[in-house]
């Protein structure tokens, strides 16, 4: 019985993989067959009855097999000797052998258009019709499967392509916003310690220009440095205008040394020192604290030339630096190492606040992360997006970045760069 049911299913299967054109050719041969057995079975009837009727006046009844019509051979007087009922009834017999085939056509038409609809069209309609309603709707959440190779399993199966491709579509649609979004939040972002520094240093200007306490020989370097953070935002503003996501940026890494990297972050943190109240020490790496996940390093000579992206690394610092100015309570630290053997460059935030949740740790550099540690009177509204850029950065340059909380207490953070050539 197996063997016959694996038979049965697998002619049904190829029945069902019929073409739609030979499905309905082979639907109108069935129908016109069993149009045919019905009209010859019911001409049949009709001439044995007719026989009944007339075979005991002598009367012989035969039907013609091309026409159907019915012909009585005999004494055909003796039809005049029939009661009126059973002339009618002749004639009513004489009439439907006629017009039988007629109508068995037509209803054999019919019956087959139903059949051939409800077996092969209305499922897959219904199918694409369901389809249809849900996108509609706006519902993409949905899979259109027809289970035929016919012409209406191939639309069905091409409608489920558009659907994936809409979805697709979608999917990308919604990454360039996100994309956008991040892009709009990191510029937004990266403005503010620029934006400060540069607040510093007109209040310094406004505070002691004035009474002549600024020599002219620093007064030519603060302005000197303000032009160059004005050259910078100016650089930065045309990067995020020319990239559509964070993740295109390339790093174009030039010479430099720890020297120049101190200087350039000595820039920022006396600016930032005179526009805050909290301080901001930067040092050589030998006066490291004991952090967690600190490298074991041998320190390069200051003049130890290496390959950066100066801009992407100062932005990295001006993030930590935001984030770290926000929780601290008095004081930032910052230090730099450089291990020559590996090419990689360290860099080490740490601020002396409350330091990272520890259910939150793992979490810190996902893009928007809010944490809810905050320290007391610290209410600046915030874009949860410095860490995630620094991230980003950070494995551009081929390293990575590590947070935890400091041996005495505060958010630790270290960053490293690769600075061999790319």
């Amino acid at each position: 019985m197996d063997w016959i049911d694996e038979k049965i299913e697998q002619i049904r299967k190829r029945i069902q993989n019929l073409s739609v054109k030979w499905a309905l050719a082979a639907y109108l041969l069935l129908a016109f067959f069993a149009v045919f057995l019905c009209s010859w079975f019911i001409q049949e009837i009709c001439i044995n009855r007719c026989n009944e009727i007339l075979s005991p006046y002598g009367v012989d009844v035969y039907r013609e097999r091309i026409s159907g019509n019915i012909y009585y051979a005999g004494a055909e007087a003796a039809m005049y000797f029939l009661p009126e009922g059973k002339r009618t009834e002749l004639r009513f017999l004489q009439i439907l052998s006629n017009a039988t085939p007629w109508i068995l056509v037509g209803c054999g038409a019919v019956c087959a258009a139903v059949l051939f609809y409800r077996g092969r069209l209305r499922r897959p309609c219904e199918i694409l019709e369901k389809g249809v309603a849900e996108m509609g709707r706006k519902n993409l959440d949905f899979e259109i499967y027809y289970d035929s190779r016919d012409e209406m399993g191939q639309l069905c199966q091409t409608f489920e392509q558009m659907r994936r491709e809409v979805v697709a579509d979608r999917e990308e649609l919604w990454r360039r916003i996100e994309d956008q979004k991040e892009i709009n939040a990191a510029f937004a972002h990266d403005m503010r310690t620029p934006l400060t520094v540069l607040r510093g240093y007109t209040e310094l200007l406004y505070r002691y220009a004035p009474e002549g306490r600024i020599s002219e020989e620093k007064l030519i370097s603060m302005l000197k440095l303000m032009s160059e953070h004005l050259k910078r935002l100016e650089d930065y503003t045309k990067t995020m205008r020319q990239i559509r996501s964070f993740e295109e940026i390339e790093p174009q890494k030039i010479k430099i040394t720890l020297e120049q990297l101190y200087f350039r972050i000595s820039e920022i943190t006396e600016a930032l020192n005179e526009a805050g109240d909290i301080q901001i020490l930067s040092g050589e790496g030998e006066n490291l604290p004991e952090y967690p996940n600190r490298k074991s390093v041998s320190h390069a000579a200051d003049k130890e030339v290496f390959c950066l992206d100066e801009s992407l690394f100062l932005e990295v610092l001006e993030n930590l630096l935001s984030n770290a100015l926000r929780y601290a309570e008095s004081r930032v630290d910052i230090t730099l190492e450089y291990e020559k053997e590996s090419s990689m460059l360290f860099l080490y935030v740490h601020d002396d606040g409350p330091g990272f949740d520890e259910r939150e740790i793992k979490s810190v550099m996902e893009p928007y992360f809010r944490g809810a540690g905050q320290a007391a009177g610290k209410t600046e509204e915030h874009f949860g997006i410095g860490l995630h850029i620094c991230q980003v950065i950070a494995g551009k340059h081929g390293g990575g970045i590590n947070v935890a909380n400091g041996m005495d207490g505060g958010a630790f953070v270290s960053v490293s760069f690769f600075c061999g050539k790319s």
